[in-house]
């Protein structure tokens, strides 16, 4: 039995580098699906040499027609700011809106996308697979700008979230006047990135893992949207089960994935129902750090992570029916990790 599984990081294929550490101490290397091999993150590309992530690229046709159509939503999205803009009201009440991840942009992308389809000349049913890959691609691509803009703007706040620090922390008596510390400027928003069109983030996500020749064994999410998500519309086909939780201390950096042993155990048991979990945090329990995450274990119970990964695909991508896949575990692991 293999001593390792193959965690891969879902349905985002961007993460910052603070939560690439986090989910590196608990499962080790997460696989980051990416749509466009020549428009990779450069932060993401760091992380990869640092051994934080691994980048795979599993579709790479139709790389041209694709950065032609993203370059054109980019320059509509420029042409088409409004208050929609990433950064637009710096320091408003709008905190937490998705910076162009709209319904009007999702129109947009739609409409794109029928127009790269009629300018190839092909009928609907010899592309159906190919437009489904190239949709999927073009959405993952888009959410990942979007995605990237909210990362640099929550930087921009925690900058100036430390700096209005910096400088209360210089006024004497402030605190003694009734300035409230905690209500100036600091309610920085962190919300959920897999909230926005979540169903569609995990097709998109699943058409790459499912082009992936060497498909993970784990998936790891940091939404707890997409969970929900997952629960609501694959929930009973999949067999898919709350199993456990647990609030975990992060180890420090240089240590074995405090999750590792314990994954590989539960994905190759006999049967993961009336299983103890509280184990799960037996491996943390000595580790020295101040930073701590909850972890929520949910289990798809004899259904692999290929015919789990095939379930959530795009339907033109994963025929109905059941197909006999390779075994590399017994049943799939999703994991819910918060800060």
């Amino acid at each position: 039995m293999d001593n390792t599984l193959t965690p891969a990081y879902m349905p985002f294929t961007y993460l910052s580098e603070s939560t690439a550490r986090i989910l590196n101490s608990l499962v080790g290397p997460v696989v980051v699906y990416q749509p466009l091999k020549t428009s990779i993150p450069e932060s993401l590309g760091v992380m990869a040499s640092q051994g934080l992530v691994e980048i795979r690229t599993p579709i790479t046709h139709d790389d041209d027609r694709l950065r032609a159509a993203l370059s054109e939503f980019m320059e509509w999205a420029r042409m088409n700011q409004g208050k929609s803009t990433p950064g637009a009201d710096f320091f408003s009440q709008r905190q937490g809106e998705i910076p162009f991840f709209d319904e009007t942009a999702v129109n947009r992308i739609r409409s794109d996308i029928n127009r790269y389809r009629q300018s190839d000349g092909q009928t609907d049913h010899e592309t159906e697979d190919t437009q489904a890959e190239f949709s999927s691609r073009l959405f993952l691509a888009l959410a990942q700008e979007n995605d990237l803009a909210t990362d640099r703007l929550d930087d921009d706040l925690n900058r100036f979230k430390s700096s209005e620090n910096v400088l209360l922390d210089t006024l004497k008596d402030a605190d003694e006047v009734g300035f409230e510390r905690q209500a100036s400027g600091t309610v920085i928003w962190r919300d959920d990135p897999g909230a926005t069109l979540s169903g569609q983030r995990i097709r998109a996500w699943a058409a790459l893992a499912l082009a992936d020749a060497a498909q993970p064994d784990v998936l790891v999410t940091t939404s707890r949207a997409v969970i929900d998500t997952l629960l609501e519309t694959h929930g009973e086909a999949l067999r898919l089960d709350r199993l456990a939780d647990s609030r975990l201390p992060i180890p420090p950096a240089g240590t074995a994935p405090v999750l590792g042993k314990l994954l590989v155990d539960l994905a190759n048991r006999e049967s993961l129902a009336s299983t103890d979990l509280s184990s799960i945090a037996s491996p943390a329990a000595d580790a020295a750090s101040g930073t701590t995450v909850t972890v929520t274990l949910f289990g798809a119970a004899n259904r692999t992570p290929a015919t789990v990964i095939r379930r959530m695909a795009p339907a033109a991508l994963a025929p109905q029916g059941e197909k006999q896949e390779p075994k590399s575990v017994c049943h799939t692991l999703i994991i819910l990790v918060e800060s």
